[in-house]
């Protein structure tokens, strides 16, 4: 939950990342403050992976400027001591056991063997893993995944960077490093930076998002702010008997409130509608319109407008992802 604060943990200003003549994100203005979940969409290519290796200090910044955790990006070394990455790719030695991976990394950051001892025993606990003392090699992908969130964390970042960290978990797998992310930010007010093609999973948890497109952020806000500047309009699903689909289309093709149709080929008899803008109450137009034509209506589902929709409203070269 994100906290007010005068001071952001995370801000941009005009930042731009080159490599070489190429340029991968360009004047990137972006803020994020403690306790708050930023998530940060855009198609592959668009430039969030440039922008978080710059903020990471993995790449150096062509031009603007960049403060992460109240230190200035060119501060490397005290930028990457305030700071926690899970990247969609993380190794991890086979033969090593997690209460020893993470009590490694906790010296690295400067604790001592008794803190780093303390501190990985604390996160392993946290994330599910406190009794296994089993090589990593044994580990699923998901114990892996909480495994990597827990180095993440051991240092007690003040903002933590992770790029798809629960890409191939299944639901409880999700909703575990879902649930460790929300606490991290509502009790530790740690800021997190949230890169995921998973916009379900966006909508659960991020407080604000930024989309980016073409190396440029081309909206930023709540997720319900979002929707409504990308102008998209709610949806209803209808069920009628297949043999009906087509008179049913014709019918509410002519009613005022649907904007347009589509079949769902996968389920017979279900047809999409997408509402006129502005349309207070769709289902007195939509029924009215099917008993007129004498068409059975078996089911009916008014659905707000999603961030996936959203997302494809406002990023282009869909077939380029």
């Amino acid at each position: 939950m994100m906290t007010t604060t005068a001071k952001p943990a995370l801000e941009t200003h005009e930042l731009t990342v080159r490599y070489r003549d190429v340029t991968a994100a360009e004047r990137i203005n972006l803020a994020a403050a403690p306790g708050e979940i930023l998530g940060l969409l855009g198609p592959n290519g668009a430039g969030k992976t440039s922008i978080i290796r710059a903020l990471t200090t993995v790449v150096p910044i062509a031009s603007g400027n960049a403060t992460v955790a109240g230190r200035h990006i060119t501060d490397q070394r005290g930028v990457r001591a305030s700071i926690g990455v899970l990247p969609e790719s993380n190794g991890y030695p086979s033969a090593q056991s997690a209460p020893a991976y993470l009590r490694y990394y906790g010296q690295l950051f400067g604790l001592d063997r008794n803190e780093a001892q303390a501190r990985a025993e604390r996160l392993l606990d946290q994330m599910g893993l406190g009794e296994n003392r089993r090589p990593i090699a044994t580990f699923s992908r998901g114990m892996r995944q909480r495994l990597g969130l827990a180095r993440s964390l051991i240092n007690e970042p003040a903002v933590l960077f992770l790029d798809e960290p629960t890409l191939g978990l299944d639901p409880a797998g999700q909703a575990d490093i879902l649930a460790q992310l929300t606490r991290a930010a509502g009790e530790d007010g740690t800021c997190v930076i949230l890169c995921s093609h998973l916009l379900d999973e966006v909508e659960r948890v991020c407080d604000r998002v930024a989309i980016m497109d073409h190396g440029h952020i081309v909206v930023t806000g709540t997720v319900d702010q979002v929707i409504a500047d990308a102008g998209v309009a709610r949806r209803v699903r209808v069920r009628v008997s297949p043999a009906d689909v087509a008179a049913a289309s014709v019918a509410l093709g002519r009613c005022p409130v649907v904007k347009a149709t589509a079949f769902d080929n996968t389920r017979p008899g279900d047809i999409d509608l997408d509402l006129a803008p502005d349309v207070d109450d769709p289902a007195r137009g939509i029924l009215t319109a099917l008993l007129d034509a004498s068409i059975e209506l078996r089911a009916f589902d008014l659905q707000r407008a999603r961030l996936s929709d959203a997302f494809l409203a406002l990023t282009t070269d869909r077939g380029h992802r």
